[in-house]
């Protein structure tokens, strides 16, 4: 995060006021949007750490059928590891817009 000084004098110009509050105002939201981003992935990963959790769950309770694992498994592997954005939801359209 950028700061800046500004020393209030009767010579500061609204000009240079205007735009250090610009800049504030840009550093806030970056800021916001990389909170939102972080907090995107921890869901898509805690996500696919369920999957995986339900399948070892769903495996135990068929008594070693492990046919949903087939879908299950790599999918929760996938949403784990990558850096795409799989989960659909509000900052997914609001990123997928700009």
């Amino acid at each position: 995060m950028r700061y800046a000084v500004i020393i209030y004098t009767d010579t500061t110009s609204e000009a240079a006021i205007a735009d250090y509050m610009q800049q504030r105002r840009w550093d806030r939201q970056r800021e916001r949007r990389r909170r939102q981003r972080r907090q995107y992935f921890l869901k898509q990963r805690l996500t696919g750490v369920f999957l995986l959790v339900f399948t070892a769950l769903a495996v135990m309770a068929t008594g070693g059928d492990t046919t949903i694992a087939i879908i299950t498994v790599p999918l929760g592997l996938y949403l784990l590891f990558t850096k795409e954005m799989l989960l659909v939801n509000d900052f997914y359209r609001e990123t997928k817009e700009r």
